[in-house]
């Protein structure tokens, strides 16, 4: 049954905050609808924070053309919403989510035909993949609209390289749906690494261990070099290594109130080199395993090309502390927000705490899908003309539209 408008907009609101809290989406990327009628939902607007969205901001929208009331323009996957609702009459909640496993299988190209026997309650016998098309096209509608026609009794849907697709009778079963559905994926993973490691029980660091071994890259690492994070403020920067904080002066590269520790290098270069107010070091295990093998990664996934670049370059730590290895840090992070550094996970940059949160939780899901993707032995990336497309139109227009106050 519909829900009745002010109540829609309230849950719709609701869901965009719990889908941060949870992880399964970050900053805006996915989007949240309800039912109001047979003839109209409300959803998300289009590249506005979560954290902060009243109802007032939640847009009603046509199910039969997706015309909307108002000037806030409603999220650019209101196609995709539409068609649920439209094929679906007893769907009153979709949620479109970026989740980490969920995303990570859609990679393969594969659907999950025999869902496990605890999940099949919520997510039926199988979870389908819709064909890989651009975020925001009318091409990846009509490819996810084609998933839900030829697969009626299916509720759960992966769109490749992209996320899920979750379509409840309430918020409550939309919710159940993709979270049972990230349980079920992370299954998946994992068996997979055991059938194909042939492995007698599993385990997060041996799966890491087993990757680096097929790329020959040995081990994972015992310790790593911490390369600090920091923060700009005009001609200076603040870093950070472990409970150490330091001034710098980034013309002469010299501590202020102290003496700077050795990779303020890197740091200094960075800022003299690119337009960002803030560089993080990444040291999760599955970025610290990527780095190991010297490797560039290459998008397999939307937000990654769309946040982090057209690729992400490694660039060898040798004699670290030196002044060239600064330069060919920062000359190989040139035109993207990341750069691994082989054996000492990467460092991010960007201009303010919802960039860095953003690339944090983005780096770490695509670090991740190199790991597991190549344990299925299924690996696909995302196109190189939409990784151009995705990423021009984010640093354009998108990156902007979201940090406006």
């Amino acid at each position: 049954m519909a829900y009745e408008i002010e109540e829609a907009k309230r849950l719709v609101v609701d869901a965009g905050k719990k889908l941060i809290e949870t992880g399964l989406i970050a900053r805006t990327w996915g989007n949240v609808s309800a039912r109001i009628s047979d003839t109209q939902f409300v959803i998300t607007p289009s590249g506005r924070a979560y954290e902060d969205l009243t109802p007032e901001e939640i847009v009603v929208v046509n199910i039969e053309d997706c015309e909307y009331e108002g000037d806030i323009k409603p999220s650019s996957e209101k196609g995709v919403h539409a068609a649920a609702y439209r094929h679906h009459p007893e769907v009153d909640f979709v949620i479109h989510t970026h989740q980490r496993a969920a995303t990570i299988v859609s990679i393969t190209g594969m659907e999950i035909r025999n869902v496990y026997a605890e999940y099949k309650d919520v997510l039926g016998e199988r979870v389908p993949t819709a064909d890989y098309a651009m975020s925001t096209t009318n091409s990846l509608r009509k490819k996810v609209e084609n998933c839900i026609v030829l697969n009626p009794d299916c509720y759960a849907i992966m769109l490749m390289h992209h996320g899920t697709l979750c379509m409840g009778k309430s918020y409550d079963e939309a919710f159940n749906i993709a979270e049972t559905l990230e349980k079920c994926c992370e299954r998946v993973i994992k068996d997979n690494y055991m059938r194909h490691s042939w492995a007698r029980s599993y385990s997060d660091d041996d799966k890491r261990n087993y990757f680096l071994r097929k790329k020959d890259a040995g081990e994972m690492p015992e310790t790593i070099c911490d390369l600090g994070s920091s923060v700009r403020n005009d001609n200076m920067f603040t870093l950070t290594v472990g409970d150490v904080t330091v001034d710098v002066d980034i013309e002469t590269g010299l501590g202020i109130n102290g003496i700077a520790p050795k990779c303020a290098k890197i740091h200094r270069e960075i800022y003299l080199s690119e337009k960002c107010s803030m560089i993080k070091h990444l040291t999760t295990p599955d970025v610290i395993a990527v780095s190991c093998t010297g490797d560039p990664i290459i998008p397999m996934i939307d937000d990654f090309a769309q946040i982090v670049g057209l690729d992400v370059k490694c660039s060898p730590w040798i004699d670290g502390d030196t002044d060239d290895c600064a330069k060919n840090i920062a000359k190989a992070l040139k035109g993207r927000n990341a750069v691994l550094v082989q054996g000492n996970g990467a460092l991010v940059t960007g201009n303010s705490d919802g960039d860095m949160q953003a690339l944090e939780i983005i780096m770490d899901k695509g670090c991740a899908a190199v790991v597991d993707v190549s344990i299925f032995n299924r690996a696909h990336y995302v196109p190189k003309m939409e990784c151009f497309l995705m990423r021009t139109v984010y640093l354009a227009k998108y990156s902007k539209q979201i940090d406006k106050k």
